[in-house]
């Protein structure tokens, strides 16, 4: 059995950041009649499994924990865990602070299993590190680290998923954004999948829609010639693939809160 961890060496920590690391940790459990002593935990924990399987019971549900799922426990849950399979093997963090409860809000987070594709070891592994780092610039690292693992985790990553008709849809939409006449349609189609199947896949894999991912490639070209560039709204509208310039300049107000003078004065 394999019981590795690492833990914040204060209760409260020493900075006030938004979201800071507690700890971290990697388990490999050998008996297959291993069971945590269920207990009330006052943080936010993750768990990723990379081998074998465990049970998770929180007010949900009883949830399964298998290779390349995450699931979350919040503040105040009672923590019921027991293997199914062995070895089980999962990495672990818990996190905690001041602004935890906008953090989960934001994330969507849930309490259930769902996949998230291979463990970032590499990621764990730097967390440790991090918070071993007793100085007040390891804890705001670690932190930092916490987040980029808590948003790897968030993303839907099937590994039945065919990674590559959402990657072609995606080089597609890089290469030809700007082609006014590229819609998901037109890409399903050049894909050879009903536009259904698409949107399924890509919103697994992405966690937005085709057309919200191609309008917003569009917009972010659009921002970006306004800023940087002299040419006018309409030479931006066809860089972008907009055919409509007052069409592009209602999406910039509505989705960045700027028009496109205002988002041109900003890049001066």
């Amino acid at each position: 059995m394999i019981r590795e961890a690492v833990y914040r060496p204060t209760l409260e920590g020493s900075v006030a950041a938004p979201l800071r690391a507690r700890s971290t940790g990697h388990y490999r459990i050998e008996d297959p009649c291993w069971e945590e002593e269920p207990r009330r935990k006052t943080f936010l924990e993750l768990f990723w499994c990379t081998a074998g399987e465990g049970t998770f019971v929180a007010e949900t549900g009883t949830w399964h924990l298998r290779p390349g799922d995450v699931f979350f426990y919040f503040p105040g849950d009672v923590h019921r865990i027991s293997a199914q399979t062995v070895p089980w093997e999962y990495y672990w963090m818990t996190c905690d602070g001041a602004h935890l409860d906008e953090v989960i809000a934001g994330f969507e987070l849930e309490r259930r299993t769902h996949p998230a594709g291979k463990a970032p070891r590499d990621l764990f592994a730097r967390l440790g590190l991090e918070l071993r780092d007793l100085t007040r610039s390891g804890e705001y690292r670690a932190g930092a680290t916490a987040y980029e693992i808590l948003s790897l985790g968030c993303c839907r990553g099937d590994e039945n998923i065919p990674d590559g008709a959402v990657e072609t849809f995606q080089q597609l939409v890089e290469e030809r954004f700007d082609d006014p006449s590229l819609t998901i349609g037109s890409i399903a189609g050049e894909l050879g999948i009903h536009r259904s199947t698409l949107a399924r896949l890509v919103r697994r894999r992405t966690g937005i829609s085709p057309v919200e991912y191609l309008v917003s490639r569009r917009i972010q070209e659009a921002a970006g010639l306004l800023a940087g560039t002299g040419l006018s709204v309409k030479e931006v509208a066809a860089a972008a693939g907009c055919t409509d310039p007052n069409y592009l300049a209602k999406l910039l107000k509505r989705r960045l809160g700027r028009t496109p003078t205002e988002l041109r004065n900003e890049g001066r």
